[in-house]
């Protein structure tokens, strides 16, 4: 007999209660439906919910009883702007700044890439409900469709910072090295979900109301095959990014942080004086 017992894993129950603060979650014959928000609305993108989503990838990613996930934002945008008050709290503080920024920027930065390709083994969908900022964790996800009026960006860039966080190495894998280049530089006013879905960047535009159904749809389908062969499937299909990230994450990273450490700025008014400067220009030379 053995001396000890297995630890029970952490049930639905427990764990979306502990973060419905940022996601509500259903679940139905082992698919997972989590849509992450804020106050109900659409996301912000502060501290909170930037700690929230490694979290939760690991909550889902522990319990046997998850077979399959969908993972979508609320309302019209995947998610809609920054968090200012939630940024400000923190760097504001001289007594906590440094160790509080290493936690939250590049502990939980990290982890947010990290923890969807290896927090995880079983299918992820995820359902880009509009356009939105940080679509680099939707964008890894097994399958990617997304609402027709979407608009992708990596807007690091025209906002004063190098584009290290995920989102540019994402674009450089599924768009190849000169469009992600291009769409960096120049495109700051977004790719639209018609030019994503032509590029390879995403599987499927559909109107905002039929997305939800048609990843339930395609979730079904992934779940008739066997557990076994599907897990072990999802582990064949996450290589490529799992060798990619251990490659190249840290260094485009650490590249991002020695740049917003160095260069103090606000995004918000550099992306207007690049708009002003030249960006005018540039969004005229790529018009179709």
């Amino acid at each position: 007999m053995s001396l000890t017992s297995f630890v029970p894993h952490i049930p639905l129950e427990e764990y979306s209660e502990r973060l419905k603060e940022h996601f509500v979650m259903r679940r139905e014959n082992g698919i997972l439906e989590v849509r992450f928000h804020t106050l109900g609305k659409e996301a912000l993108w502060g501290f909170e919910l930037h700690r929230a989503l490694p979290q939760m990838f690991q909550y889902v990613g522990q319990d046997p009883e998850n077979e399959c996930m969908i993972l979508t934002g609320t309302g019209d945008h995947w998610i809609k702007t920054g968090d200012g008050a939630s940024f400000k709290a923190v760097e504001d503080d001289p007594e906590t700044r440094v160790n509080s920024i290493y936690d939250l920027w590049y502990v939980d930065g990290t982890r947010l890439v990290e923890n969807v390709l290896w927090g995880r083994n079983f299918p992820i969908i995820s359902v880009i409900n509009g356009p939105g900022f940080h679509t680099e964790f939707g964008l890894l996800c097994d399958l990617t469709i997304a609402a027709d009026d979407t608009l992708f960006w990596e807007r690091h860039y025209c906002g004063g910072m190098a584009p290290g966080d995920g989102q540019f190495l994402v674009y450089q894998q599924l768009l190849g090295t000169k469009r992600a280049a291009h769409a960096m530089y120049t495109r700051y006013q977004g790719i639209p979900a018609n030019e994503a879905l032509e590029w390879g960047l995403i599987n499927e535009v559909h109107p905002r109301e039929k997305l939800l159904p048609r990843a339930w749809e395609l979730a079904h389908l992934i779940l008739q095959q066997d557990r076994i062969v599907r897990r072990m499937t999802v582990e064949i299909v996450r290589r490529p990014w799992k060798r990619l990230m251990t490659d190249d994450f840290a260094m485009h990273f650490a590249h991002e942080c020695f740049a917003a450490a160095v260069h103090k700025s606000d995004h918000a008014e550099n992306y207007e004086r690049y708009k002003k400067d030249w960006g005018a220009g540039v969004e005229k030379s790529v018009d179709r």
